[in-house]
């Protein structure tokens, strides 16, 4: 029995996949055979690097610089990936945006981003999945969730919330999707990551005690739940983070 992952003939999108994280996970689909397309927010220099990377490895790759959680501007682009490289199979959400602050001090328009962008943004894009994804094809979505949304820290109560609904909507997708379209998410630990000037890690209790990890350990979880031909896991939320939180 081969237990390698095999994405040949899939087209994968990751979405928050021009750094970090998310480039660790696009370069491990396309390395399991997947076209794959990457969305970033507004970094080109970012962009630019990640099809690079990806171009090296000498598969299909395209990329975004679109807002996500805008429905016009998710449709256009499940168009364009559908007219380039076929109809989407695999979809990673992935995208970031943790700005920290006190509670009390959060602001409506700050609370709207975030969700905004981690939240709604997942939903739109598993929504154009759903409706896309030809009858006689299977699906794969991935949404990469937050530690804080089981351990929670202070001054990220919207990032907490954006990253437990997502846990959520992952659950309802499984269920929407069941023997069809399945849905997980992975929830990273302490990863060594690049992060913008004032978006420092959370801290959690006793966190010392645990060895931090590295994009490529998350990008292979994230690769052994993308194929769309295993339909039997899903709707399950996997933490990779040493043990800092057990279920």
């Amino acid at each position: 029995m081969n237990w390698n992952v095999d994405l040949t003939g899939e087209t994968a999108l990751v979405i928050g996949g021009t750094k970090n994280i998310g480039l660790a996970v696009a370069q491990a689909l396309q390395s399991a055979g997947a076209a794959v397309a990457v969305v970033g927010g507004s970094d080109q220099a970012a962009l630019d690097n990640a099809l690079d990377t990806l171009s090296k490895s000498g598969g299909e790759a395209i990329g975004f610089l679109k807002d996500m959680s805008e429905e016009a501007a998710v449709q256009s682009v499940f168009a364009e990936i559908e007219g380039k490289l076929g109809p989407v199979s695999v979809l990673v959400n992935s995208p970031g945006y943790r700005p920290h602050g006190p509670f009390a001090d959060i602001t409506l328009e700050t609370w709207n981003a975030v969700l905004a962008i981690m939240l709604t943004g997942p939903f739109l894009a598993g929504r154009e999945v759903v409706r896309r994804l030809p009858e006689n094809r299977k699906g794969a979505i991935v949404n990469i969730g937050g530690l804080s949304a089981h351990r929670p820290a202070k001054d990220r109560a919207h990032v907490i919330a954006a990253k437990s609904g997502l846990a959520g909507l992952t659950r309802a997708l499984a269920a929407e999707g069941q023997g069809r379209i399945r849905a997980n998410c992975i929830v990273p630990g302490m990863i060594e990551t690049t992060r913008k000037a004032g978006q420092p890690h959370a801290h959690f209790h006793g966190d010392e005690a645990f060895a931090r990890g590295s994009v490529e350990d998350v990008a292979r979880v994230v690769l052994a739940f993308s194929s769309p031909r295993d339909t039997y896991t899903t709707g399950q939320t996997v933490h990779v983070s040493d043990g800092r939180y057990m279920a």
